[in-house]
């Protein structure tokens, strides 16, 4: 299933042409759908904007020499979406891969949703694609069986061109692009058997990869406009403190400043202090010697060690029901922490307001919504807000919210007619993220005489506000007839948000940690155990699975799935060899964004304590893989994220900020920390895709933790545990 493909360096894309080919495809025939893309593999030349063009809806141009044009609405940020979609278009239209361009799309209300959220792009749109895939191949064929009088059912099309076997004629797409432009878009079209797939399934290289490793203009940070200043934002570090006052006409004077002003008074704005001056590094110099009067407010008393107190009566106020006789309790406490999301490009964005239109530059994972933070903010109609998206330097959730859009609209509203590019220093990306909620499992269960789970309790503590409710429990709380799950809240102040692979990045470590915590009380095998577990799920209900399938709650969830996942992935592992003292093996399973997820972690902890991982082996059911080389790497990507979270980051909260500020302080895993083999199977499926930028983190950290019992007797019940001794003698 190997496809070679090549790429060339694409043109960087001009608002000049960028308007001719929009025009293009909004004068086109509009299937009644909307696409999400990505850029160009091939060849960065545009199709000419002429009448000869095939525009079969609004995000496809066939030019005459026979170059097909996709415009790529949805933001890219290292899932892999601008590859992966268009080679779904390109399957069904059956075009060469590299007859193929791709340019990204801006914030327009005719391609729907654009969200790159909650793993959905390839999902939401897999279907979609392929329908305007074969809407435009039909009317290719019907314009070749038109030009050669003969039945469209003789013909049929092959690498950019429609043939006709009986007589031997070939005319390429582009050969019918004038044709085809004249044809009614046909009511129904057959899509292709997904045993007939020949781009699916198979290797294609990022569409950007060149453009990276090149150090090409990509990214928001990397936006210029004639004329631009640069400019800083500096808000309280305590959540939701006020502006008072500030010294700024001292900071006016600093090298390089233009202006230093106040922003207050602007709804979704949190009041603070604007620095604009000849460069970012002149701005940052200047923030240096800010002196701000701030009105903390009450979140100046937020303190996670005062919050670990109050989740710990929370939970008290929640126990479990009495154990019949005979029953063994097992209870134990797991407990996460606050995150950020440190993604590596801090957050950014270039606003320019001129004539009453407000043009912006943004890395978002959700434009709409900075889009409409600045129109309500500033009093703008939507028309007047255009948001051009750029690629993103890491999402992980964090640029779903846009608060750095109306930061700089604002700004550029005040400098009228001057491009201005905001940037956060790397303190104030930390101090002001949506971090990950902290969580507290307060973890009850029974074990009959036979080692049976016959029950199962869970007092739940985090963070109000935010995502990372049970939601019901999930697996292993389905496995047991009569489990409860009670949820409590801390007191809001703490600004909380997705982050990857939301609720499960941390319910599942506690859980299924548990679940290992269980098989071991019981004197068992955690892989008999989980699989005994998992054979009490009462089968998936008719009409498939439904929601997010977040950690395998009830009514989405299939065990028999997850079953041969969790066997294939023990099997591949080489699971239940004997191993000397020092080494172990730990397993995890999750159902994240409805794919089912099985890791198995090798480690090795020598007696003083130092921890070395040795493999991770993943096997996944994610339905139809559309890139594999993509697909590899967004799972062996998310379990060292999973793992990096789990052995060094934590963030924690002092006086109402947060305490640290820095990646010396928020440690990322290192080359030398990262397993030596990472090996990851999917099975193979013609089942819809499923989600797949998330599903692998989860299972990673409990899989790891896990081992590490195994090899040392020590449990691991608090994160991050780098911070704990991992001796043993």
């Amino acid at each position: 299933m190997n496809v070679s493909t090549t790429t060339t360096t694409p043109r960087p894309l001009d608002r000049r042409s960028f308007i001719k080919l929009s025009a293009l495809a909004g004068g086109g025939l509009v299937v009644g759908t909307y696409l999400r893309w990505g850029a160009s593999p091939a060849s960065a030349e545009l199709a000419p904007a002429t009448s000869a063009n095939f525009s079969p809806n609004a995000f496809i141009t066939i030019a005459p020499s026979g170059t097909v044009s996709l415009i790529a609405p949805n933001s890219e940020m290292g899932q892999g979406a601008k590859t992966a979609l268009p080679m779904i278009i390109a399957e069904e239209l059956d075009v060469a891969w590299d007859q193929v361009t791709v340019i990204q799309g801006d914030l327009n209300p005719a391609y729907g949703r654009q969200f790159a959220v909650g793993s959905g792009s390839t999902p939401g749109n897999f279907q979609p694609l392929r329908q305007a895939g074969a809407t435009a191949r039909a009317m290719l064929v019907e314009a070749a069986a038109q030009t050669w009088n003969v039945p469209a059912g003789e013909c049929t099309t092959e690498s950019g061109a429609v043939l006709h076997p009986a007589s031997r004629r070939r005319a390429t797409y582009g050969e019918l692009t004038t044709k085809a432009a004249a044809l009614p878009r046909p009511a129904n079209v057959t899509l292709k058997n997904p045993k007939d797939f020949k781009l699916l399934g198979t290797r294609v290289p990022g569409v950007d990869n060149r453009k990276i490793v090149t150090g090409q203009p990509l990214f928001g940070i990397d936006q210029k406009l004639p004329g631009m200043v640069y400019a800083t934002y500096i808000k309280c570090p305590v959540f939701g403190g006020r502006f008072v006052s500030a010294n700024l006409d001292e900071v006016k004077a600093k090298p390089g400043v233009r202006d230093a002003f106040a922003l207050e008074g602007i709804e979704g704005l949190p009041s603070g202090v604007a620095i604009v001056a000849d460069s970012t590094w002149s701005a940052f110099s200047a923030a240096k010697a800010l002196r701000v009067q701030w009105d903390e407010g009450a979140a100046a008393g937020q303190d996670s060690d005062e919050m670990a107190k109050q989740a710990d009566a929370l939970a008290r106020a929640a126990p479990p029901a009495a154990l019949a006789p005979g029953v063994k309790g097992v209870e134990a406490a797991y407990h996460y922490p606050f995150l950020a999301h440190a993604t590596l490009e801090p957050q950014n964005c270039t606003a320019w307001f001129k004539d009453g239109v407000m043009e912006m530059w943004a890395p978002s994972q959700i434009p709409a919504s900075g889009q409409g933070l600045v129109t309500r903010g500033l009093g703008l109609p939507a028309k007047n807000v255009l948001v051009h998206v750029t690629r993103l330097g890491g999402g992980f959730g964090r640029r779903g919210s846009n608060e750095f859009s109306l930061e700089v609209a604002a700004m550029a509203k005040k400098l009228e007619g001057t491009p201005v590019k905001l940037t956060w220093t790397r303190e104030h990306d930390f101090g002001h993220d949506n971090y990950r909620s902290n969580g507290w499992h307060y973890l009850h269960a029974g074990l009959d005489t036979d080692g049976k789970v016959v029950a199962l309790h869970d007092s739940f503590v985090k963070m109000e506000g935010g995502p990372g409710d049970m939601n019901g429990g999930g697996f292993p709380f389905t496995a047991v007839p009569g489990s409860t799950v009670h949820s409590s809240k801390l007191p809001g102040g703490v600004p909380t948000g997705y982050w990857r692979a939301p609720g499960d990045n941390g319910n599942i470590w506690a859980t299924q940690s548990f679940v290992d915590e269980l098989a071991h009380a019981a004197g068992r095998d955690p892989l008999a155990f989980t699989l005994d577990l998992l054979a009490a799920i009462p089968p998936a209900p008719a009409g498939g699975e439904r929601g997010r399938g977040r950690g395998g709650r009830a009514g989405g969830f299939d065990a028999e799935k997850m079953t041969s996942v969790l066997k294939l992935a023990t099997e591949r592992a080489g699971w239940g060899r004997t191993r000397p003292r020092g080494e172990g093996q730990g397993l995890a399973i999750t159902h994240t964004n409805n794919a089912y997820v099985a890791i198995v972690a090798d480690v090795k902890v020598s007696q003083d304590g130092e921890l070395a991982i040795q493999k991770l082996t993943a096997v996944v059911d994610a339905g139809q893989i559309v890139n594999l080389s993509s697909a590899e790497s967004q799972v062996q990507g998310a379990m060292l994220d999973g793992i990096s979270a789990a052995w060094f980051q934590k963030l924690t909260i002092k006086g109402g900020a947060a305490a640290q500020t820095n990646f010396d302080q928020y440690p990322q895993l290192r080359m030398n920390q990262s397993p030596p083999v990472v090996d990851v199977h999917f099975i193979k499926s013609a089942a819809a895709p499923t989600g797949l930028g998330e599903p692998g983190l989860p299972a990673a950290a409990p899989a790891v933790c896990n081992a590490i019992f195994a090899a040392t007797g020590k449990r691991i019940r608090t994160l991050p545990f780098a911070g704990e001794s991992l001796q043993w003698s």
